[in-house]
């Protein structure tokens, strides 16, 4: 309710210095030094531009300089003999890149020249301009002093029946009120008499440093081409450049024989991209992308029983007539499938010795017969396999597990087992209590208790608080840990 009638009473009441020309002089002043920073950064920018293109040009003809020069002892030993770079190509890329060193030089004095005409002018105007923000601040506060004055007389006034201690009060404030309205026609006038002059000095100084950049464009553009054509006409290049198309037709003609020659390096020539298709134009079509081809048992797997297919549907490699061949033969011939040995006699008496489960249980142990596996190569496929997955049991395999287990139960049936003693009685005491992790935790020093998300925590010793760190236990490990860092369990 004080708002509103605050904003009403200012409706009512003119503020001091609250007019139009003052707003329009601040405003102009604000936008005057944001002309001339945006000016100054403008500037800085074209500067490094126009440095970074000289130095790229001097680093490319550089390159093509080392590119053409002759390696010395290149024709020294064995290899392909060495042809020297033409007298003429070689004369041009020399050529081109002194022009470009004698361009630096002279482009550099002209560069350097925006740092002073523009960028330190700029500077300076705003170095100038910037003392009267204090007058425009020291206005502003003490208008903003006058405003809660006049709110204070205001509110005295509004009351119909005071006491002599508000009398007392209202006619301080009414003295002040006096005091500091003074004080602000002074500061208003001085804002009114000294600020205009200020704000139009700084705007006629924006049409100078434009003009400057002008100029100063103008020369190195100038400087620029003159150098270059120069060089064109030295060295029997066009200027200015022919069309695109005719560019790109004479680069074609002039492709085929460097690239023969390139193709003919035995780098090249032998190396693997020799025996893949140049796909180019198709290289964000994912379908038409051709990739090498898988080696020749990719789709073989080792396991604990040996080598079975995977899962493209392999064929199955025998473990002892194709381990000589495939030595010799880099890519072995077909082999025929195992054949699969007879099934079992139940009436056998060495029927339960041969279903018995061992770590090497399979559907292709069912199949082969021991003389066909060898000794080392179930130890290398067993060691191999060992933190593997393991491929589901063969039915065969779960019906001769089953056999065996229900044989031995019926055999330890027999014996009756002798009752368990009674269970010890448990010690009376507090169970343990436990935490899960929330977060992962790295011990921060000697004491602490590491832990990751998810990990049970045995509480040893805790506070009342979770906001604390508690003693807890871990995996044998004891330390301290922050409680706010798990649940209860």
């Amino acid at each position: 309710m004080q708002s509103m009638q605050r904003k009403f009473g200012r409706l009512l009441n003119k503020n001091p210095g609250d007019n139009a020309k003052v707003s329009v002089l601040l405003n102009d002043y604000e936008d005057a030094d944001r002309i001339l920073t945006r000016i100054i950064e403008s500037a800085k920018s074209w500067q490094e531009s126009w440095i970074n293109l000289v130095n790229s040009q001097l680093d490319i003809a550089d390159i093509y300089a080392n590119l053409y020069d002759p390696i010395v002892g290149a024709s020294d030993g064995h290899g392909r003999p060495s042809a020297p770079t033409p007298e003429l190509q070689l004369h041009r890329t020399f050529k081109l890149k002194e022009t470009y060193t004698d361009l630096r030089t002279e482009l550099s004095e002209e560069i350097s020249s925006i740092e002073a005409r523009i960028i330190r002018a700029g500077n300076d105007a705003r170095a100038s301009i910037a003392p009267i923000r204090k007058t425009i601040k020291k206005r502003e506060d003490k208008r903003y002093d006058v405003e809660r004055i006049q709110e204070k007389v205001h509110k005295l006034h509004r009351k119909t029946s005071r006491t002599p201690k508000e009398d007392a009060q209202l006619a301080k404030a009414e003295d002040e009120l006096t005091t500091l309205s003074e004080e602000f026609e002074i500061a208003d006038a001085h804002l009114r008499e000294t600020l205009p002059p200020i704000v139009q000095a700084a705007f006629s100084l924006i049409p100078p440093l434009l003009a400057v950049h002008v100029s100063i464009q103008n020369r190195l553009l100038g400087l620029y081409y003159t150098v270059l054509h120069g060089y064109c006409e030295e060295n029997g290049f066009p200027s200015p450049a022919p069309p695109m198309d005719e560019v790109i037709a004479q680069w074609a003609s002039d492709f085929q024989p460097g690239k023969r020659d390139v193709e003919s390096l035995s780098l090249i020539a032998r190396g693997r991209g020799i025996r893949e298709p140049l796909n180019l134009n198709n290289e964000d079509q994912a379908g038409e992308r051709l990739s090498a081809p898988p080696p020749y048992d990719a789709g073989v797997r080792r396991t604990s029983s040996g080598l079975i297919p995977g899962s493209n549907g392999g064929r199955r490699i025998p473990s002892s007539g194709s381990a000589a061949t495939s030595a010799t033969s880099p890519i072995p011939s077909p082999q025929p499938s195992p054949k699969i040995g007879p099934r079992p006699d139940m009436k056998n008496p060495n029927y339960g010795g041969l279903l018995r489960p061992t770590d090497f249980t399979t559907a292709s142990d069912l199949g082969r017969s021991p003389d066909n596996v060898s000794p080392s190569q179930l130890r290398r496929s067993s060691a191999t396999d060992y933190f593997g997955s393991r491929p589901p049991p063969s039915p065969a395999s779960t019906v001769a597990s089953s056999y065996s287990q229900s044989s031995n139960g019926v055999a330890a049936a027999k014996k009756k087992k002798p009752p368990p003693p009674p269970p010890k009685r448990l010690p009376s005491g507090k169970p343990d209590e436990f935490v899960i992790a929330q977060y992962d935790f790295v011990g921060q020093g000697a004491g602490d208790l590491s832990f990751r998300e998810g990990d049970r925590i045995k509480i040893i010793k805790k506070t009342q608080t979770d906001q604390d760190w508690w003693t807890g236990e871990l995996g044998g490990a004891r330390g301290s840990f922050p409680a706010n860092y798990c649940k209860p369990a």
